[in-house]
């Protein structure tokens, strides 16, 4: 009966992840349609989609300083209804600033959400030793809720459906399935288990406690996901000639590759260690990349970015991972501190894009940022502890060139 009971958390705190994934997700696909219908350049819609990143930074920052009086399942719920409650706003702004400022409200209930989930799935893990890692699991939800969002974009392009009835529609439906999950989030508290007094997580204490490595790891992943989360379906669409249509369904593909990555991303690290994984992404992201965005096909602009999906999934959560191994008795400051960072990425990333793109085109920039994170993950995964304290994968992991190792 426990094991039975025992399983609604997890079920409750996917559901959050995978609504946190559906929101923006929704968005991504309509942007080339939305940035038509106000007029814009891809600077205004730099400037627009950096509302997003505005809003987040507070949010991010400030949701440690909220966990002091209240609970990251408080939390979760507040601000994941008015995460996707806001998403129909955006079809009634006009011009730049309008969406600007209706992004800038996404992006703080996106930065509250990203931080009390993230906290929540980490104290669950830590105050459950007993029970298989599910820290990976609830980021494969994220992953299915982009591509949720992502498919549904893309099918309401194709069948002509307004912007405003589709952002109704899926706010209904996350709505719905955050009333499902409420009940069942864990009520964990957020104290750290050695700082019995303590305040509540911090995302500026984790973001100074996070070693540069796993810090640049967790940019460089999410700057990517990012990227090609909003700029892959104008990239194909516009610079490749391939149309709306199959511009959307470049995100759709893309959120199935991340989906499918991330699903075996822990079976993948147990067989070939962490930082063969992390090598191995990196190099498969730049040449992706380099390959798919010199050549002039749209088919092949597509593929590449499917293949950026499959290789850059599991580089984020290996990050939190690689956080919570260095810091185990502050796991949930780790989880904060790396979300902040990597989110900050995430978010700040596109519209500085849009900007460097307005004056040296889409496709070099890109490629560039593209190769430049692949660089650096491979760069950082050379620093990583050579035998760290796993919680997402089998207690002994053979690293590349080390002995088996064992926990510490």
């Amino acid at each position: 009966m426990r094991t039975r009971h025992s399983n609604h958390p997890v079920a409750g705190l996917w559901l959050v992840f995978f609504l946190n994934g559906a929101v923006l997700a929704s968005w991504a696909p309509r942007i080339p349609e939305v940035k038509s219908d106000l007029g814009l350049s891809d600077a205004a819609l730099g400037v627009a989609l950096f509302g997003v990143a505005a809003g987040s930074v507070p949010a991010l920052l400030g949701t440690g300083w909220l966990l002091r009086f209240t609970s990251a399942r408080l939390l979760c719920v507040l601000s994941g209804a008015l995460f996707a409650g806001f998403l129909p706003l955006i079809a009634a702004a006009r011009g730049v600033l309008g969406l600007a400022l209706v992004l800038v409200l996404l992006g703080a209930a996106s930065g509250c959400l990203d931080v009390a989930m993230n906290t929540a799935g980490i104290e669950f893990q830590q105050r459950s030793p007993d029970r298989p890692s599910v820290i990976s699991r609830l980021h494969g939800g994220y992953s299915l809720g982009v591509l949720f969002g992502a498919a549904g974009g893309a099918l309401a392009t194709g069948a002509g459906v307004g912007v405003f009835a589709h952002f109704t529609a899926v706010a209904g439906v996350l709505l719905v399935l955050l009333a499902v999950a409420a009940p069942a989030l864990p009520h964990t508290p957020v104290v750290e288990p050695a700082q019995e007094v303590a305040p509540a997580v911090s995302p500026l204490r984790g973001i100074a406690a996070i070693p540069l490595a796993i810090a640049a790891i967790a940019v460089s992943g999410l700057l990517v996901e990012g990227m090609v989360t909003d700029w892959s379906a104008l990239l194909v669409a516009r610079d490749f000639a391939g149309g709306v249509s199959l511009g959307s369904t470049a995100v759709v593909a893309f959120s199935v590759a991340m989906f499918v990555s991330r699903s075996v991303g822990d079976v993948l690290v147990v067989r070939f260690g962490r930082r063969a994984v992390l090598r191995w992404s990196a190099g498969a992201v730049a040449v992706a990349l380099a390959v798919g965005l010199a050549q002039p096909s749209a088919v092949g602009a597509f593929a590449a970015v499917a293949v950026v999906g499959l290789a850059l999934g599991p580089v984020f959560p290996l990050s939190m991972t690689a956080a919570a191994d260095r810091m185990p008795h502050s796991v949930a400051t780790a989880a904060a501190g790396v979300s902040a960072v990597g989110y900050l990425a995430y978010l700040a990333g596109p519209p500085l894009i849009g900007v460097v793109a307005e004056a040296v085109r889409l496709v070099p920039t890109v490629a560039a940022i593209g190769l430049a994170a692949s660089l650096t993950t491979a760069v950082a995964a050379r620093h990583l502890d050579r035998n760290p304290r796993r919680l997402a994968v089998a207690p002994t992991t053979k690293e590349d060139g080390d002995d088996v190792g064992t926990p510490a």
